[in-house]
């Protein structure tokens, strides 16, 4: 029963910070879309504008993001025995695809700014309002990298992706409107160029990430490992076989067969395995533990 509660409440507290995060987030991006637009009409700068197109974004997806996790946290059901963790995943692939999508539509808007004539405007304003919006993020990134460390959220982290970014994006603008003061026109342009390669290669890595979740790959090899060793540190124990793993948002679903001694008795066997299960339940926040005991007769049949 004490294992059981403790996974509810570690539940429950996934579930608070998640939500805290996800209110937290559309507050900052609200308010750093709002300031990025006053300094993209002030200034009529490339960079500001690319900058302004990630924030768009980074809102959108952020109230989409929110949408579905109050969908991703609802406890398993009938239908649904192992939770409905990988509407994560499922919406972190969506993430990927708009990142992809704006990188290639401000590409677009870049290249035909090259030809423009216009030129950039009151840039200490738009510095300033860059600094600002950095201040934001960061404080938004420092607070989202605690809550994963509380909590393993996969769409945190999706979140997190995007907004750590930003920190680099506003230095490049600044960087951008700096030169561009000191006659460096073409830097501003350049600057817009490099966020979308940037927005790209982000939006790779969390594709990569959202798929190993919906493809059930198994957990890193060190994990992999540190299960191993966990369970035989049992002196009972004399194998681990068939060791598998995949996770659905917080959830990490492990299935292994433990080789034991032939002569146990069916209680001695029951308690070890009982043993392993609370063993791996506290490797990890959120698990799900299926243990079938081997006799080492039967393990060595199967082997030839």
């Amino acid at each position: 029963m004490s294992s059981l509660n403790t996974q509810k409440n570690q539940s429950t507290d996934y579930r608070l910070w998640v939500k805290r995060s996800g209110y937290l987030t559309l507050t900052i991006a609200f308010t750093i879309l709002v300031l990025k637009l006053w300094a993209v009409i002030v200034t009529n700068s490339s960079s500001v504008l690319a900058s302004f197109t990630d924030a768009s974004l980074d809102l959108l997806v952020s109230v989409l993001n929110f949408s579905v996790l109050s969908y991703a946290l609802r406890p398993a059901d009938q239908n649904h025995s192992f939770g409905h963790g990988k509407a994560e995943a499922v919406m972190a692939l969506l993430q990927a695809a708009f990142l992809a999508g704006a990188a290639l539509l401000l590409f677009t808007q870049t290249v035909s700014r090259f030809h423009q004539s216009g030129m950039v405007q009151q840039l200490a304003f738009g510095m300033w309002i860059t600094v600002l919006c950095a201040g934001l993020t960061l404080t938004l990134v420092l607070i989202q990298r605690w809550i994963i460390r509380r909590t393993g959220s996969l769409a945190v982290k999706a979140d997190l992706l995007h907004y750590r970014s930003d920190l680099l994006m506003n230095l490049l603008v600044l960087v951008a409107l700096f030169l561009t003061s000191q006659s460096f026109l073409w830097v501003d342009n350049l600057v817009a160029t490099l966020i979308c390669g940037y927005l790209l290669y982000s939006a790779a890595v969390l594709a990569k990430e959202a798929l190993q979740h919906l493809l059930d790959e198994q957990l890193p090899a060190e994990q992999l490992q540190r299960i191993k060793d966990t369970v035989l540190a049992q002196t009972e124990v004399l194998a681990v076989e068939q060791l598998k793993t995949r996770q659905a948002g917080p959830a990490v679903f492990i299935q292994l067969r433990l080789v034991l001694q032939d002569d146990l008795s069916l209680l001695a066997a029951h308690a070890i395995v009982d043993r392993a299960e609370q063993q791996l339940m506290a490797l990890y926040k959120q698990a799900e533990v299926i243990i079938h005991a081997e006799p080492y007769s039967e393990s060595q049949m199967k082997r030839k």
